[in-house]
């Protein structure tokens, strides 16, 4: 057993052995149950599922070796399933040796990657040193399995003609043969996808920052490969006049053609300059053209002439050139740098479905409005029935189910958490395209890449990004020789950053460009009849920028592409706002302008405040609340059929929460009034209530039909006494008031 691992390819071998540990871990236990249990079909698929992924990593890295025994392994776990051999004694003992073997080969491939020394050739040889011993337990395996066929009943050995005929038209028939391909293109599809996002929004952006990255060079060829290794087994299982199949034969010769040009590239130590950036992208393009027209089943006739004469023309310039160019400085680097694996790198991971991490924090929601009972219970015990020791009692309960179900909380939370790295990857491409067709000069600064957001936060805010990164690169930017003018320089600046801030996640999109004149946006919303000249001049400079949020607003002169159409930023403040996140303009003419996206970090639980207004209770969440104060009824002042007031010398609107959802009317009786100051991002207002209750956590429950487009009310949720209390939402309330 040997092989050869570049150095490039050391981050794979890592996976590799992170693969194998996992499979092997337990599997010797398994093995000896299957010699008592040789009729469970779980037991056996589980096996076979451990013994299939070594043989399919192993592959992937090259070690022939394990290739070859897990594959005879696997011939008779089969036929074991199959009925076509039994367990015994000897059969048992093999296959225990072969895991000893495996067991030892991964540990030992552990160890020599602590320490290894460079060949001339830039390679690491893993090699198993007993490679007699290694043939003996393939030989053993096949004995072993024929003489469990030997050993099989006579009543087994005769077959019935008509089941037999029956397996096979099963075999032949339509319906399996068409399972069987939907399952290989839905792996082919998946891993596709994944590998040319990660590609087009990942490497190629550092390819194009650092054009001798070898390891983005190193990367991308197992990417590329891995494509084309899914597309050779999708092809194999299609009957060529499928349709597909012409369109993958026309993907394989375009993978296999650019993969040999980055063999040529990683082996000669070619820089990645700007023309192979370019090709790159019309590839993954192409890619991406052909995955659409399978997974549409709208198959186009996409040649791929063009394409591959550009490839094989790179091919032939590289081979052109003399002498080896490697950069040897990168060598030198490699071999100065030892692969430091140590055990804490090969981690211990475990792929779980979403749903039912979903399902669990939905039982922990429930938890969370079932704890807030106790409080309700031991309140009652204490008043109603005269029980102070018993409420006492219970209110230590319900303290410790209070720590349990925030311990639960917060370790579920950690695991729905991603960074925002997913979303920021896909923005390189968008302006590197958009300062392509416009002839801008600009560059991208990303900050805060780790920062962590819900998965379903994550999901939702990629689209709102884009539009506005799309806007900052194609409406903020200016030509360069405008920018000449102007005193700037030449590149534009857009800068993408995420940072946490008050138990909210802050997103923001800064450009260095010419801002917004909001005269300009004041002159369009007036033309396009979206407001009237007289609303128009009492609006605040905030209140102009925020036009830009109306249906059908746009400035741009032209329909392009890239914007124009009057639709968007309309549907990217909807959007953020299904978030319960808010966002805020700050802009400069020529200074540029700022977008800023406030979310919260998860959907699932939050922490509100109770009040009472005209004897209806309500939850307003606490992100939205700046403070609560007392507000003197002589300092409310009525203007234009509204109400304001005067806040440490700032002048704010105020109204009465059950005016504005028509419960009930003002009460201006009282000397002083209790108030909810509130903020909706871009201002502050005042909310005033009858009561002012407790803070608690509460699990939002959406309401339907027609209760679904209750402006002000973003859902419902239940309190420890069982009452059903509405969840205000504070950025509807100004538009109320």
């Amino acid at each position: 057993m040997l092989s050869k691992i570049y150095i490039e390819d050391i981050d794979v071998v890592k996976v590799f052995i992170n693969e194998c540990m996992e499979c092997l871990q337990g599997f010797e236990k398994e093995v000896l149950k299957l010699e008592v249990r040789s009729e469970d079909m779980n037991l056996l698929s589980q096996i076979l599922e451990k013994v299939k992924r070594i043989k399919r990593e192993s592959s992937f890295v090259g070690i022939s070796g394990i290739v070859r025994l897990s594959h005879e392994i696997e011939v008779i776990l089969e036929a074991i399933r199959d009925k076509k051999a039994t367990v015994d004694t000897g059969l048992i003992d093999s296959l225990l040796s072969c895991i000893d073997f495996l067991d030892a080969y991964i540990k030992g491939m552990h160890e020599k990657l602590k320490e290894y020394a460079l060949d001339d050739e830039n390679g690491l040889y893993l090699e198993n040193e007993d490679h007699q011993k290694e043939e003996q337990l393939v030989d053993n395996l096949r004995l072993a399995y024929e003489n469990c066929k030997n050993r099989e009943d006579q009543e087994s050995k005769i077959y019935n003609k008509d089941s037999e005929e029956k397996e096979i038209e099963i075999l032949q028939s339509e319906e399996f043969k068409k399972g069987l391909t939907e399952g290989i293109k839905e792996q082919f599809l998946i891993e596709s996808m994944e590998n040319i996002d990660k590609i087009e929004n990942d490497l190629l952006m550092k390819l194009d920052s650092n054009s001798d990255d070898r390891e983005a060079i190193s990367e991308l060829f197992r990417m590329i490969h891995s494509i084309k290794g899914g597309a050779s087994m999708y092809l194999a299982s299609l009957p060529s006049q499928n349709p597909e199949y012409f369109s993958l034969k026309k993907l394989s010769e375009v993978v296999h053609t650019f993969e040999s040009l980055l063999v040529l590239i990683r082996d000669k130590g070619f820089k990645f300059e700007n023309n192979l950036i370019d090709l790159s992208f019309l590839v993954i393009d192409y890619l991406k053209s052909i995955m659409s027209s399978i997974i549409s089943e709208e198959f186009i006739d996409l040649h791929n002439d063009d394409i591959l004469d550009e490839i094989k023309g790179c091919i032939s310039r590289i081979k052109s050139v003399p002498g080896d160019t490697t950069n040897s400085a990168v060598i030198n680097q490699l071999q100065s740098n030892k692969i430091d694996i140590t055990k804490s790198s090969v981690s211990q991971t475990i792929r779980v479905n979403q749903e039912k991490i979903d399902q669990v924090m939905n039982m922990i929601s429930e938890l969370f409005i079932a704890k807030n009972s106790f409080m309700h219970i031991a309140k009652r015990l204490n008043i109603d029935y005269d029980l102070p020791e018993m409420s006492k009692e219970v209110k230590q309960v319900g303290a410790y189910i209070n720590r349990i179900s925030d311990e639960l909380q917060n370790a579920i939370m950690s695991i729905r958490m991603i960074e925002i790295k997913t979303v920021f990857q896909r923005m390189p491409r968008i302006v590197r395209d958009i300062a392509q067709s416009t002839g801008k000069k600009m560059e991208l600064y990303m900050e805060g890449e780790n920062t962590e957001l819900d998965k379903t936060i994550i999901e939702q805010i990629s689209d709102p990004l884009v539009h506005l990164i799309r806007n900052a690169a194609d409406h903020g930017i200016e030509l360069p020789e405008e920018r000449l003018t102007k005193g700037k320089s030449e590149t534009g600046k857009i800068v993408l950053r995420a940072y946490n801030k008050n138990k909210h996640v802050f997103i923001e999109i800064e450009d260095d460009g010419a801002g917004m004149d909001t005269e300009t946006l004041k002159n369009k919303a007036i033309e396009k009849g979206l407001i009237t000249s007289t609303d128009a001049e009492k609006m605040n400079r905030n209140q102009l920028l925020n036009l830009i949020f109306l249906p059908g607003f746009s400035t741009a002169k032209q329909i392009t592409e890239i914007s124009g159409r009057g639709v968007g930023m309309d549907i990217v403040k909807s959007n953020i706002a299904k978030l319960n996140g808010a966002i805020m303009i700050e802009s400069e003419m020529d200074k540029g302008t700022k977008m800023i996206i406030q979310l919260p970090l998860s959907l699932a639980v939050s922490h509100g405040l109770i009040v009472e207004a005209s004897g209806e209770n309500y939850i307003i969440p606490l992100e939205y609340i700046i403070e609560t104060v007392k507000i003197d009824r002589n300092s409310i002042h009525k203007y234009s059929g509204k109400y304001f007031t005067c806040l440490r010398g700032n002048v704010i609107r105020i109204e009465w929460l059950c005016q504005i959802f028509m419960t009930g009317e003002r009460n201006a009786d009282q000397e002083e009034l209790n108030a909810v100051i509130l903020s909706n991002g871009a201002e502050n207002f005042a909310i005033v209530v009858d009561k002012l209750k407790n803070e608690q956590e509460f699990v939002v429950k959406t309401l339907d039909g027609h209760l679904a487009a209750i402006p002000g009310i973003s859902g419902s949720t239940l309190l420890g006494n069982g009452q059903v209390v509405l969840i205000v939402n504070p950025l509807d309330l100004l538009q109320l008031m």
